[in-house]
Order: C-alpha cells, then structure tokens, then sequence
C-alpha cells in the first residue's frame, strides 16, 4: 500500500521543518510505504533549503516547481506525479498526528466513504495569535463547521473537512482541484464530491494541529479572500452547501440598510441596532471562549476581523465576478487525468 502526500506551500520557513517531520514520523504498519511531493510557489524566505536538506536524507520526499504560485494548481502538478492509493493534502503550517495514516487507511476500509479526515486544533503564539486560534475554532466564529470544533467528539457524515485522505479514484472520477479557486479550492473539491454522489467521513479522533495566523491584517486578507471565492464556489457548483456561507455578508447589507434608515428617519436606534445586537453577541461569545479577561477585547476584535473580512470579500465577489453564473467549467488545466489514470502504481 502506498500513501501520497501533497503539500502545496509558498514561504512557510516557520513551519514546514515541523510539517514534514510530522509525516516522515507516521507509524509504520499494515506494509504501507509513503511518499511526500511538495508543489512550492516560489519561496523566497528560506523554505526552500529547509526542504532540500531534508530530501537529502529522505528520497521519499520530492519538489515540484509551481510556477502558477497557487494551491489548486501546485495540487494538480502533484497529483500527476503521485504514486498513491490514498492521497493526502496536508498544508505547510500544520502538524499531523502519529497515527494520522493509521487512522485514515482503517476508516477507507471500515466505511463507503471516499474522504475521511479529523478535526483541527487552531493554535498560534502571542496574545493576537491566541485570540485569532480562540475566534477560528468557536461556533460564533466560524459557524457549525464540525472539522474546527477539537471537543467533537461524534463521528459521521460530513459536507467539508480539511486535510483530507482520499481514496485514489475519486480524482479520476471527477477532477483535481479547480484552478480558478485561489482559495477555498477543497471546498469546491468536496462540494463536488457530494454532487457526485460521493461522501465524506469525520472521525474527532484524528487530530491536526493548525497555525493560524497571527495578526489581525493577515486574518482579514484570509476570509476576505474566503468570501471572494465562495461566491466563485457557489457558480461553480450551482448552490450552496451550508446556509452559515451567506450570514456575514447578510449582517454587512443589514448594517448598512439600517445605518442609511435611522439616519433619514433620525433615529439612532434604527441606525444602530444591528451593530448593538451583534456587539451583544460578540462580547457574549467572546467571554465564554476564555477564562483569561485581558484576551477578551482580541477575541471580540478577531470576531470582528473575520466576519467583516468574509462579509466584504463576498460582497465583492459577487460584484467581481458578475458575469461568472454561466461559466460552470471544471478547469483543472494542470492535472493530466488520462496519465493519471493510466500510470501504474508501484
């Protein structure tokens, strides 16, 4: 049994030593043997030494050129070149657990289903970073997305999970990674999954640690960016998954509609009632998320941070590809599925 890996990264100089240490250090068992393909975008903090000094000990571990600089397409250039049964893609700035293979390969053989994966623990350093890992990983945060809640403790179906395990065939049955997603691409991915009639299992068991960031400029380039392709998500896919995609961007229009009545009414509760309501339940969910009262105003603050950002960045997807409703082509240009399909396995 062989087991791929594929890691599309771009400067992750901090982590990726981290990383790749926790896959070389996976449990050897059942005779499976592993690979690593990374697909680097160009990094130019040091990232690239870091890994070309691992390779020389490790001939398991192999770089791939991304001239293209983005996931999907850094995905597709590696997923050519696997030579897997269960494919893996694991980020730069995570840390898998010891059995993380163990654990996926006895779910494919235990269930129908065609992705199984864990849940994250969001973690960072620094008071900012704390607060920002507290926000991402709280139900107000982020909404009922089950792969961030580390205290799940239930197993089932799912509609999305992060650094999945995939059974080989289902990149052959419906694609690679979209390569006009920049971001959200494996939320695109697995929406697709389940339109083809495919499922997704999450067993809290499997535990990831993920990095997140650690300030509060670098958060709102992230969900702006999440909100941005999610709408390019939603054409791609004819509809949405999960009501919880559309409520930031609903609170904005709300915000904005009430600001511009109470002031033609001349009425302040008009005009603030929906951002006092919010605070409300911003300042609730941010004092039952710690013990810690100093990080309280950051929690609140990442809350603010993230959904604004989402908010916005759907907002101006919706505007910045206006034209977009009819184009529902899979253009996954980088990945060959007739040399896939075709390649022998070792």
């Amino acid at each position: 049994m062989q087991v791929s890996f594929i890691l599309p990264i771009l400067n992750e100089q901090v982590f990726i030593s981290d990383t790749l240490k926790s896959i070389l250090n996976q449990k050897k068992s059942n005779g499976w043997q592993f690979e690593i393909l990374i697909a680097d975008g160009g990094s130019t903090d040091g990232t690239l030494e870091i890994i070309r000094n691992i390779i020389l000990k490790n001939p398991n571990v192999h770089l791939i050129k991304n001239s293209q600089k983005i996931v999907s397409s850094g995905f597709n250039l590696a997923l050519n070149k696997v030579n897997g049964e269960i494919i893996i893609r694991v980020d730069g700035h995570c840390k898998i657990a010891q059995n993380y293979i163990e654990k996926c390969y006895n779910l494919l053989k235990e269930t129908d289903a065609d992705i199984v994966g864990g849940v994250i623990e969001t973690i960072s350093s620094g008071l900012i970073g704390n607060a920002i890992s507290i926000a991402q990983s709280s139900r107000f945060g982020v909404g009922g997305v089950k792969f961030r809640n580390k205290d799940l403790k239930e197993s089932g179906y799912v509609d999305t999970l992060a650094f999945g395990a995939h059974r080989r065939e289902i990149f052959a049955d419906i694609g690679g990674y979209d390569e006009e997603m920049v971001c959200n691409q494996d939320d695109e991915f697995n929406h697709r999954v389940l339109q083809a009639g495919k499922k997704i299992w999450m067993d809290p068991s499997i535990k990831t640690k993920y990095f997140s960031r650690s300030t509060f400029s670098r958060l709102f380039k992230q969900y702006f960016n999440y909100g941005l392709y999610k709408v390019r998500g939603i054409q791609k896919r004819g509809g949405i998954v999960s009501i919880r995609h559309l409520i930031p961007s609903t609170f904005i229009v709300a915000l904005i509609f009430t600001l511009i009545i109470g002031f033609f009414l001349q009425s302040p509760w008009i005009s603030f009632s929906v951002g006092f309501l919010y605070l409300i339940f911003n300042l609730s969910a941010s004092i039952f998320s710690t013990s810690s009262i100093s990080v309280i105003p950051l929690i609140s603050l990442a809350f603010w941070t993230l959904h604004l950002g989402y908010g916005l960045g759907f907002i101006w997807g919706l505007i910045r590809f206006i034209n977009k409703w009819k184009d529902t082509e899979l253009k996954d240009f980088n990945f060959n599925k007739e040399h896939f399909c075709s390649h022998n396995l070792k």
